[in-house]
């Protein structure tokens, strides 16, 4: 080859080449994506069609040691190589569903009738729910709140609405404001 540069795909010695598995819970429109990105990009980085050879060699069986039916495979990878090849034009219209197994897969099928993709996007993600850290409000900490305080020794009844904390304010506003029962304090105390 002399001069040439040739290039393929390159991976560190860390690799395990641990794919999503065949058989784990999630939306079959993920496998297939994750089987003919990896083709694609097999038949754009390799230069040769050597090096083209040898990685689709490897990623069969990555597949295989993935759980990933040889016939699955081939069907996805052929079905991409004859898009490819009669120039049509990918879907526009896309819908973003929350990923339910089973129903997501016929709402697909049926919406596919109407030239629309589905998107499915995961219910429960680690992001969701790592980042909910905040301690749920207690009645004190919460605020807009309409209150109603009833003195417990006489039918007197206070009735407000706070924009600050509910416990702060009604300890501050309602000693200067209540011309009432004397013991409708020893009840907020209590």
């Amino acid at each position: 080859m002399g001069n040439c540069l040739t290039t393929g795909v390159y991976r560190k010695g860390t690799c395990t080449d641990r794919l999503l598995d065949y058989d784990s819970c999630h939306p079959i429109a993920h496998k297939r994506s994750m089987v003919k990105t990896l083709w694609s990009r097999a038949e754009k980085v390799c230069s040769t069609g050597e090096n083209i050879k040898e990685e689709k060699n490897h990623l069969r069986k990555v597949f295989k040691d993935n759980g990933y039916p040889r016939a699955v495979v081939r069907r996805w990878t052929a079905r991409q190589e004859n898009n490819a090849e009669s120039g049509r034009p990918p879907s526009t219209s896309r819908i973003t569903v929350p990923y339910i197994k089973g129903p997501s897969e016929v709402t697909a099928r049926f919406l596919k009738k109407y030239g629309l993709s589905v998107a499915h996007k995961p219910m429960n993600t680690l992001h969701g729910n790592l980042t909910k850290v905040k301690d749920k409000e207690t009645e004190g900490d919460q605020v807009w709140v309409v209150y109603k305080i009833e003195c417990r020794y006489c039918d007197a009844h206070y009735v407000g609405e706070t924009v600050k904390k509910l416990a702060t304010w009604v300890l501050s506003q309602i000693q200067s404001q209540w011309k009432g029962c004397e013991n409708i304090f020893e009840t907020m105390g209590q």
